[in-house]
């Protein structure tokens, strides 16, 4: 049986190390959870990304709350004009938000649950 060459190997490995790293850039990872008492939504995505979600996020309760979101790093709770109560952890490249249902409106559930749908939707382009 033959023995591949060494030149072979190496332009495999090469291979192999540049469509991993390609595939890096465009990773997205968000999980939803929707339980009885909590609806949680995590995403890990490409720091570089971290402005559509801003964006998005400003134009969505930024604006209407007056808060922005651009360029911050947030870990704790977040209360809205409109009483909506959350709790959210966000730096590049994460977003963490979660709702107690029990301590929100039905309203709020949705509206929160719609607003995280945008965020998968702002990755996803």
């Amino acid at each position: 049986m033959k023995r591949p060459s060494f030149a072979a190997v190496c332009n495999l490995c090469m291979l192999y190390l540049l469509l991993s790293c390609g595939r890096l850039h465009h990773n997205i990872n968000i999980h939803v959870s929707d339980s009885e008492h909590y609806y949680t939504m995590y995403a890990r995505f490409n720091p570089d990304a971290t402005w559509r979600v801003e964006q998005y996020m400003n134009g969505k309760i930024g604006r209407k709350n007056n808060m922005s979101f651009t360029n911050t790093r947030i870990d704790g709770q977040l209360a809205l004009d409109d009483q909506t109560t959350f709790y959210i952890k966000k730096y590049p490249g994460y977003l963490e938000i979660k709702l107690d249902k029990d301590k929100n409106s039905g309203e709020a559930y949705y509206r929160i649950k719609n607003f995280c749908e945008g965020i998968k939707k702002a990755l996803a382009s």
